[in-house]
């Protein structure tokens, strides 16, 4: 393992550094660390992923360590430059151990295979770590690609937060408890029972997205609301873009147009993406792109011409040979998209895709021309990153929306306050969901969401155990 370079990793060893000196006294200070040996000469790896190389004027003192093992000493440095008073990135020095003050044995190997081992990998070279070690600065890779991204994460996520209370939005903490977790045929909430004290049982589920809460604060007179919250969706696979639990970021714009909402989405990316220092250039204005003009470019005919369910699956076999005889009018679309539409909007660094079929309309306000709503993805290096409305807020297609969702997916349950809402009135606005942890991945060129996490999903279980994509 080559020492590191950067300038920040430095900075934060020197800090370590400091941190250690000050521990105890000026002559005798006390570290804690994970052993690890390479060629039988021990160092320990301590909770940031520093890794420090141990000496001892008595070697028997660790004969009782192995690998894994949490140690508790006394030290002094040993310092392998000449010169005494030069800081301390201008020469190199160790641990000296004076004695162990503490010792946990390790009681097995590390299984985790999401979250990086607190043990250090063996590729560290000979030369670095002879005896006596000429070492500097050193860090466990795994750790310090992990903390980058976790720490860009978080940095994005302030970011955020500062971009919309700067233009006025009221930050909003709504319920994750909920009575209806959502109404789309393709998602599934987790769901629960609370059980009051007189013992009635209540079905309440986690929310796929905060909708339906922050809509009912916005038919209160709050013109500009907005969050990011957790959002939860079950029964789906866990991939490089998917989690169980995720964060949303949410907002709505009250008497705004769905074009504001597009123009927030691309100004926020390009904060963001200055934010974590992004190293490909992303456009200031976004390409738009019709479905519909994208069905007869790309795959020769119009969605107009293929409302009936089985007219539109004459039409799709004879383009792919994933379409089955069971498929939805939903399912053929989306087939047909992520099949041959998706991979044309990778060629853009980012995108926009409106005017979705009325099928999949959600509830986005209908379009004023043809079969279609007023409804947009954007698409950041070809992966979907949000989903706008122009929002509905007649009552009556909203009732008439759900009671065809509940004939498709009897299961659902209603929010019956919120319709209660809409009922008394939802001023004309316009809104989005964001994938804001898709966001800063693509744009920290991170390989899979799950790697902003301090505690990834998957890493709960056992390895293997819960299937992946």
């Amino acid at each position: 393992m080559a020492p590191i370079n950067s300038a920040k990793i430095a900075l934060s060893c020197l800090r370590q550094v400091y941190e250690l000196r000050k521990t105890i006294s000026f002559s005798q200070r006390l570290a804690q660390g994970r052993v690890f040996f390479y060629n039988e000469k021990p160092g320990v790896c301590d909770s940031s992923g520093a890794i420090w190389p141990l000496e001892s004027s008595t070697p028997e003192l660790f004969k009782e360590w192995k690998e894994g093992d949490i140690v508790l000493f006394t030290y002094e440095y040993n310092y392998t430059g000449e010169e005494r008073l030069k800081k301390y990135d201008d020469h190199s020095f160790t641990l000296m151990v004076l004695e162990a003050v503490f010792h946990m044995p390790s009681q097995d190997s590390w299984k985790n295979p999401l979250l990086p081992s607190p043990i250090p990998s063996i590729s560290i070279h000979d030369n670095e770590f002879s005896a006596p070690f000429q070492s500097r600065f050193y860090t466990n890779p795994a750790f310090d690609r992990k903390k980058n991204f976790v720490q860009l994460r978080k940095k994005a996520l302030r970011r955020t937060h500062e971009y919309f209370e700067n233009r006025g939005f009221q930050n909003i903490e709504t319920p994750t408890l909920v009575p209806s977790g959502g109404v789309e045929t393709y998602l599934n909430p987790f769901s629960t029972t609370y059980v009051d004290h007189r013992g009635a049982k209540w079905p309440i589920e986690l929310p796929t997205s905060p909708e339906f809460a922050l809509k009912k604060i916005l038919s209160t007179g709050v013109e500009k609301v907005y969050q990011i919250s957790r959002s939860y969706r079950n029964e789906g696979e866990v991939s490089r873009w998917h989690e169980p639990e995720f964060m949303m970021l949410e907002w709505y714009r009250r008497q705004g147009k769905l074009s504001h909402i597009l123009n927030d989405i691309e100004n926020l990316t390009c904060t963001l993406a200055a934010s974590v220092a992004c190293k490909k250039e992303i456009p200031k204005q976004w390409p738009r792109f019709a479905v519909n003009d994208l069905f007869i470019n790309i795959l020769g005919f119009s969605l107009v011409d293929v409302q009936n369910r089985d007219d539109f699956y004459a039409r799709a076999k004879e383009k792919s040979t994933s379409i089955s005889v069971t498929d939805t009018w939903n399912d053929l679309f989306c087939k047909l998209f992520m099949e041959f539409i998706e991979p044309e909007l990778a060629k853009h660094t980012a995108c926009f895709v409106t005017h979705y079929p009325i099928q999949m309309a959600a509830l986005a306000t209908p379009a004023d021309e043809g079969p279609f709503a007023q409804r947009t993805e954007a698409f950041l290096f070809g992966v979907e990153v949000a989903n706008a409305y122009l929002e509905l807020v007649n009552y009556e297609q909203l009732i008439a929306r759900f009671e065809y969702t509940e004939q498709l997916k009897p299961t659902l349950k209603r929010d019956h306050m919120f319709e209660s809402t809409m009922a008394f009135g939802l001023p004309p606005c316009a809104g989005v969901a964001v994938g804001i942890d898709r966001i800063i991945a693509l744009l920290c060129e991170c390989p899979a969401i799950s790697e902003l996490y301090d505690i990834p999903f998957l890493s709960q279980f056992p390895p293997n155990s819960v299937a992946w994509e």
